[in-house]
């Protein structure tokens, strides 16, 4: 049995002025009037749904009654008709809503502690008094993985360690942090440590995003750090320094504001570690993302 034309494609080839004329017909009962207030001839509009019965192999109107009445398959039309009518009038008032800055979502990635509890919290509360109707949603990973979670289109921009001078990324610096040493409050130890102060005692290796950086310091120092423990987070590290039983070396805006019974000690030398909003220029974006960016560029760099 030979299918009509648009069996295997429905929605994508309906024709256009049936598809807007057939409500109108349902609602006025006549397609000379369904022609004027469309601003067409009624010869076009008789055309329309002449093709479109041809390609569906149904017919749409009970012709020679009066007034003009549509068959069944007629009023699955229109109720497809006003269902894209809405969503037409639905995706306008949300494009308008994102033009105003009242709606949308920005998606913020973050590669640890540093930018999730010290830095993003204060920004996203800024921003949001700004512009209440704007949803900030916060995802964090490591490093790597919110890198290629930017690249593939999961998260918006990304608050990342060192990628300044990338010309695969636009980065803004919103913040100067640095590794420092953490040690019991009751070890005595030299007011800056060491390669070799940390190969004295046992030592956790952070497994979060600064672990590169760590071992790219001892590297400096021809050392390979010693690691006893390998700990990812920031508060088991410190239950642990605080023990007594180790040391660790880890990013100094990712320890909490009050430190209790573990002491932060500037490494010798020093390792800073700069932190950037970061996004592809290429990547394409909606008004609330750039409201954002433009916030961070605008009143987040200027503090710095």
């Amino acid at each position: 049995m030979t299918k009509p034309d648009g069996f295997n494609n429905f929605a994508t080839r309906l024709p256009e002025l049936a598809v807007r004329a057939l409500p109108l017909v349902q609602a006025v009962g006549s397609v000379t009037k369904t022609a004027h207030r469309l601003g067409v001839s009624q010869s076009a509009v008789s055309q329309s749904i002449a093709e479109l019965e041809k390609r569906l192999g149904v017919k749409v109107l009970r012709r020679g009654a009066q007034p003009v009445q549509l068959t069944d398959e007629g009023d699955l039309i229109v109720q497809y008709a006003l269902s894209v009518q809405a969503a037409e009038e639905n995706a306008l008032a949300r494009i308008n809503d994102l033009r105003q800055n009242k709606g949308g979502r920005v998606r913020i990635g973050s590669s640890g502690p540093s930018a999730s509890t010290r830095l993003l919290p204060d920004v996203m509360k800024r921003f949001s008094r700004l512009y209440p109707g704007i949803a900030l949603e916060l995802r964090e990973a490591q490093d790597q993985e919110i890198i290629a979670a930017l690249r593939r289109g999961e998260v918006d921009v990304a608050v990342v360690p060192g990628l300044d001078g990338d010309e695969e990324f636009e980065s803004i610096p919103i913040a100067c942090d640095r590794l420092v040493g953490i040690i019991a409050r009751d070890m005595e130890l030299p007011s800056q440590m060491s390669a070799e102060d940390f190969q004295r005692q046992p030592f956790i290796m952070t497994k979060g995003g600064s672990e590169p950086l760590v071992r790219k310091w001892f590297s400096r120092s021809d050392t390979e750090p010693r690691v006893d423990h390998s700990i990812q987070q920031i508060t088991s590290i410190l239950a642990v320094v605080r023990s007594g039983l180790a040391c660790s070396i880890i990013a100094e805006l990712a320890l909490p504001e009050h430190l209790e019974g573990v002491m932060a000690l500037p490494l010798d030398p020093p390792a800073p570690r700069s932190l950037f909003l970061t996004r592809l220029p290429t990547t394409p974006t909606n008004s609330a993302v750039t409201r954002f960016w433009d916030f961070a560029e605008n009143e987040i760099y200027q503090e710095e």
